[in-house]
């Protein structure tokens, strides 16, 4: 366990390729349920309801997956999905982890402070930097440059956020 976690700091910090991870589906599965209740946790800590938090959780999960394999798929590198999934979640649920302590400082709360202003100018710089991890992901797994992977992570971050935010709006 040890061993996963330090691959997915070092995945973070875009020292290791996706394609260092085993092809598992066991792995995917682990992967993804914690990147679900790491993702229930941030949403709760930014004031959602736990239901709400799972149910974006699940959306934006679901519409990742679909649109990884589609894509790998229509290119001819399907068989890279279970490490590049299981790469971009577990990626995920480590940001999501680092996320907390800034949500925690209330930085999309009514009240002005220097705490909230903090933890949004470090919300801000998570959110890039998820975008480069998401790049290095995703340059490892369609063999383009960090650019376009990063170019296609605002893309994809775009459309979710406007799909999942329409979808749950009256939740």
């Amino acid at each position: 366990m040890q061993a996963l976690i330090k691959f997915f700091v070092e995945l973070c910090l875009l020292r290791r390729p996706p394609q260092d991870l085993p092809a598992s589906e066991m792995l995917l599965g682990v992967v993804l349920l914690a990147d679900l209740v790491i993702g229930v946790l941030v949403g709760i800590t930014a004031g959602l309801s736990w239901l709400t938090s799972l149910l974006q959780g699940l959306a934006e999960i679901l519409l990742m997956l679909m649109a990884l394999y589609a894509a790998l798929t229509q290119l001819k590198r399907r068989p890279r999905f279970l490490q590049t999934a299981t790469a971009l979640l577990g990626s995920g649920a480590m940001l999501g982890l680092v996320a907390i302590p800034p949500l925690s400082l209330n930085p999309t709360g009514s009240q002005e402070s220097d705490l909230a202003a903090l933890g949004a100018f470090l919300l801000l710089g998570l959110v890039i930097w998820g975008i480069l991890v998401t790049g290095h992901i995703l340059r490892h797994a369609f063999s383009i440059t960090l650019g376009q992977g990063s170019a296609i992570a605002v893309a994809f971050q775009i459309v979710a956020v406007t799909l999942v935010s329409s979808l749950f709006s009256g939740v």
